[in-house]
């Protein structure tokens, strides 16, 4: 009776997170498939937008935290503008986000001079900033490298599916079978079978891709490419938990019903995609 009564409570939510999911990702496809690389920039400088933002709301308190948010969000729009438009250029990006951000900081401190403490959390928030700026807006940008390369486009539908099923599989392993905590510091219900249960639907849909769909992949990418890349994604989630645990909050945001926030949803991609992306170069 106490199960039905725990399948009966996650029945809404349930449906809520699958239609968003699957509304979510048709769209992501249809425009990250159908519109190459730049469509494939446009998205991820979109994600990088949102979860910033949401990310500033848990870390900003001071009373200039509205100028520093737009701040923040135009060196995110500046540095997807110029990752688009001329490629490659990340450490003069990032060089130029670390020195935009001090000195605006800076210019700023005197706003905060009336006691060490203030001063001190002005600080505190310009290494938050900064630090998101790093996770949330650079990392995204490995999205549209891995759609650049040659069989661009089925390297990110793998890399998708590696991410989509992978969670699944861990929400639904770990809700029926989940004993053992992960990491109950951090993140109470994840539990191992879970996040063995998401490799391994990790591997099983990479291999399927490569004997159905992708023939040019190679079986180096398919034995470890799911592991590497399935791991760094459960991570991301770990990461974005770490986040959320120390600025007490349930989620990032509400925006996708059964989610939460986009920084909820796209957590383990952003640590995934470079990872995904060095698999391809190295694996692929």
């Amino acid at each position: 009776m106490k199960l039905m009564a725990k399948v009966g409570q996650l029945r809404p939510e349930l449906r809520s997170r699958i239609r968003t999911g699957v509304i979510g990702g048709a769209l992501l496809l249809a425009v990250t498939l159908g519109l190459g690389t730049v469509g494939t920039a446009i998205v991820a400088v979109g994600i990088a937008l949102f979860m910033t933002h949401e990310y500033l709301g848990m870390v900003l308190s001071l009373d200039d935290k509205v100028i520093k948010r737009q701040v923040f969000l135009g060196i995110v729009w500046l540095v997807g503008f110029f990752s688009v438009f001329f490629p490659r250029v990340e450490y003069g990006l990032l060089l130029a986000a670390f020195l935009g951000t001090f000195f605006y900081f800076l210019a700023t401190a005197s706003r905060h001079a009336e006691s060490p403490e203030s001063l001190e959390r002005h600080l505190r928030e310009l290494v938050y900033g900064f630090f998101g700026t790093v996770y949330l807006a650079f990392l995204p940008l490995f999205l549209p490298l891995i759609r650049d390369e040659s069989d661009g486009g089925r390297w990110l539908l793998t890399f998708f599916l590696i991410n989509w099923v992978g969670d699944s599989a861990a929400y639904f392993v770990g809700m029926k079978k989940g004993r053992s905590k992960l990491y109950p510091a951090i993140s109470p219900k994840k539990t191992w079978e879970g996040a063995w249960g998401g490799l391994a639907g990790s591997f099983i849909v990479t291999l399927f891709f490569k004997l159905l769909a992708f023939r040019g992949m190679s079986w180096a990418f398919v034995v470890l490419g799911p592991l590497l890349v399935g791991a760094s994604a459960q991570l991301g989630d770990l990461c974005e938990s770490f986040v959320k645990r120390a600025f007490q909050r349930k989620d990032s945001g509400n925006l996708l019903p059964g989610h939460g926030g986009v920084l909820d949803r796209f957590d383990g991609l952003v640590i995934s995609a470079p990872v995904m992306y060095l698999c391809i170069r190295i694996l692929g």
